[in-house]
Parts: C-alpha cells; structure tokens; sequence
C-alpha cells in the first residue's frame, strides 16, 4: 500500500492498493483514521509512506536527517524539515505510522520523487504524469488513463513497498534517528504474483 499524504486531513491524501495482478486501486482519504481503515480493509504486506516517519534528533543537519543527507548527495532534491509545511507533514507521519505499527503492519518511508529518478522514469520534462504513467506501465503495474501526480507519487510508494518486500530496496540513514528505502538502482519486478497486495 502506498500512501501519499498531505500536512492536514483538511486535504485529500491518496492511496494505492498494488494488487499480485499489478492492478492498482486508489482512495481519496482524508483522515488518518480513514487511512488506518482503509490498511484494515486490504491487509498490505507493507505500507510505503510519502512523508517522513521521523524527526531529526540534532540540530546540526538544519533540518535534514542523515537519510535526507544521503538521499540529497545523490543529487536528489529533498526539503529540510526545518521548513513549517515538511515539519507538519512529520508529525502527521510519525503518528500514522504509529497507529499503523501498532496495528501490526509494517511502515517505511520512501519519497517517490526520488524513487521515479532511480527508477529512470523522469523524461525530459522533469516530473510529468502522462511520462511516469508510462514508466510504471512499462515496470507492470496497471495504471489508469489521465493520473494525477498525487496517484503516482502514491502507485510509486506502493511500488517500492513491494521492492523492499523483496529486498530490492536501498536504505539511507540510521535506525535510531529513521531510515528512507529507495529502490536499487536499475531494479525491476519481473512478476507481481506475491499472494497479498501491497
């Protein structure tokens, strides 16, 4: 299941259900208990989050954990959560993922951006929907005609949720301050046929 979450629940976030078929389901849900219903409901293997799960436990990185640090030296843009808005979305992913954890399933966090660029999906044009769209067709999922950047930010989480199931992740960070799973790189799931959705 991927999840790509906003700062508030006044705001939609949207999900994705990955199927064993690569079939993909989204949901629009507002809140963090229609989120924690919805991984009820569907039972994923994991939950891939577009939000950090952490804070960072210096003041030397300026707002940037490790993970964040290695990500971004790949030259990979990512925002210090010095920034109010990156802060809010913090502290709405490690509750959820609190919830979530505590329920029994298994939450990582990932950043789809990121995820898109190592999985070569960006064209020319930097990030557009129609371009990743046909990047996760061509990797097998099954993704509906006109998706917003949202549905494939979270398509993408979900993605990697079923990469890291597979040991096809990388990791950046340290696990007592949080750790950020990127697909390796070049890394593609020849069958989607797990037993349980993602």
């Amino acid at each position: 299941m991927g999840v790509d979450l906003t700062t508030s629940p006044r705001r939609v976030s949207l999900t994705c259900i990955l199927s064993p078929s690569g079939e993909t389901v989204f949901h629009e849900p507002l809140l963090d208990d229609e989120i924690v219903g919805l991984a009820e409901r569907y039972a994923p293997a994991c939950i891939a989050v577009d939000a950090p799960l952490t804070l960072p436990t210096s003041l030397q990185g300026r707002g940037y954990r490790l993970c964040d640090r290695e990500v971004r030296r790949m030259g990979i843009r990512i925002f210090p959560l010095s920034l109010g808005s990156m802060r809010m979305l913090a502290l709405r992913g490690v509750g959820l993922a609190a919830r979530l954890r505590g329920l029994g399933f298994e939450v990582i966090e990932t950043f789809p951006s990121g995820a898109q660029r190592v999985l070569g999906l960006w064209g020319r044009g930097g990030r557009k929907a129609s371009v990743l769209a046909r990047g996760l067709r061509r990797l097998g999922l099954k993704i509906p005609r006109g998706p917003s950047l949202d549905m494939i930010d979270a398509a993408t989480c979900a993605y990697v949720a079923l990469l890291y199931r597979r040991g096809l992740c990388m990791v950046f960070g340290d696990p007592s301050e949080g750790l950020l799973y990127l697909p390796a790189k070049s890394t593609r799931v020849r069958s989607f046929k797990y037993g349980r959705s993602f």
